[in-house]
C-alpha cells in the first residue's frame, strides 16, 4: 500500500572509519551503477534471449566544507599529520559496586543503562562483580555508532572505564560523563592541551591500493537520531584518492570533494553496500 511516509528528503551526516566528516555543500550524491551484457543466438537475430550482470558500482561524492586537517588526512591517502606536544583529555568512570537494573551512565550526552537482559545496543550487561560490569561497559562504548560516543576511545582497568577525546587538545575538555546513581562514579574529562605545532604532509600517495586503505562510510539522515540507523545507507570497504578544491575568494568556501569508490567485502560475501539497521 502507498504510504507518502515513505518519500524522504533532506541532507545527510557523513561518518567515516566511524569519524563525523562535517558539514558538505550542495549534497551528497550516490551512485550505483550496473553495466550487463546482452546475450544473443543466432537463431534468434538481434534479438536478446538474456541479460546477465557483468559488474556492479558504487561511488558517494561528498563535497566537505570542514577544511580540517584531519578531515584531510581522511580523505587524501598519503597524508600524515604532524603534531609536536599537545595531550588528549581524559576522563574515568569506576564502577564502585555492581550496580542495579536500571541504574545509568551519559556517555557524550547518550544514555547507558545497566540491565540484567540487555536488549539494546545502549544497555549493559550487569556482571557479578565491578570488573566484569567495567568491561561490559567498556565493551558497550567501544561498538557504540552514536557519533559523540564514537568521538573518544575507552579501555579497561579492573573496575575502571579510561575515556580518552579522539583528538589531542582543549576540545576534548567538553566531552562529558555522568552518572546517575552512586554504583558508578566518575572523574570529569580533563586535561586536553593544544598541540603547539600542526601540519599535514602529503606524498604523492604513488602506489597505494585504496583498498588496503578502505574503511566504513556511513551516510545518516540528519533528521534522525544517531541511535536510528533505520536509513543509512552504509559501503563498508570505501575509500577516496583524494581531491581539494581551494579557492581563496571573498564569497567562495574551500572544498575537499571526496569521491568514494565502494569495493566488495569479500570477507562477507561480496556485499557492496545496505541500505538500514
Amino acid at each position: 500500500m502507498s504510504d507518502t511516509r515513505n518519500v524522504k528528503l533532506g541532507v545527510c551526516k557523513v561518518f567515516y572509519d566511524g569519524v563525523d566528516l562535517g558539514y558538505t555543500q550542495g549534497g551528497v550524491q550516490v551512485t550505483v551503477k550496473t553495466d550487463t551484457h546482452q546475450v544473443n543466438v543466432d537463431q534468434f537475430g538481434k534479438t536478446t534471449v538474456d541479460e546477465v550482470i557483468m559488474a556492479r558500482n558504487v561511488t558517494a561524492k561528498v563535497p566537505l566544507v570542514e577544511t580540517t586537517l584531519e578531515n584531510l588526512v581522511a580523505i587524501m591517502p598519503g597524508a600524515t599529520l604532524n603534531q609536536s606536544g599537545g595531550v588528549a583529555a581524559f576522563g574515568k568512570l569506576t564502577v564502585a559496586t555492581v550496580p542495579a537494573d536500571g541504574d545509568t551512565v551519559t556517555v557524550g550526552g547518550t544514555v547507558f543503562t545497566f540491565r540484567t537482559a540487555p536488549a539494546l545496543a545502549s544497555e549493559v550487561l550487569i556482571g557479578i562483580s565491578t570488573s566484569t560490569t567495567a568491561a561490559s561497559l567498556q565493551a558497550a562504548l567501544a561498538a557504540s555508532v552514536v557519533a559523540n560516543v564514537q568521538v573518544a576511545t575507552y579501555t579497561v582497568v579492573g573496575s575502571i572505564v579510561t575515556a580518552t577525546y579522539g583528538m589531542l587538545g582543549v576540545v576534548g575538555n567538553a566531552f562529558t560523563l555522568a552518572s546517575a546513581q552512586a554504583s558508578v562514579t566518575v572523574q570529569a574529562v580533563a586535561g586536553g592541551v593544544d598541540p603547539t605545532t600542526r601540519n599535514v604532509e602529503v606524498t604523492t600517495g604513488v602506489g597505494v591500493s585504496l583498498l588496503a586503505i578502505a574503511k566504513e562510510l556511513r551516510l545518516h539522515p540528519q533528521h534522525l537520531p544517531d541511535t536510528d540507523t533505520s536509513e543509512d545507507f552504509v559501503i563498508p570497504l570505501a575509500a577516496t584518492p583524494g581531491a581539494i578544491d581551494f579557492a581563496y575568494e571573498v564569497e567562495k568556501e574551500r572544498v575537499f570533494t571526496a569521491e568514494f569508490a565502494g569495493f566488495p567485502d569479500s570477507a562477507n560475501g561480496g556485499k557492496l553496500f545496505k541500505v538500514g539497521t
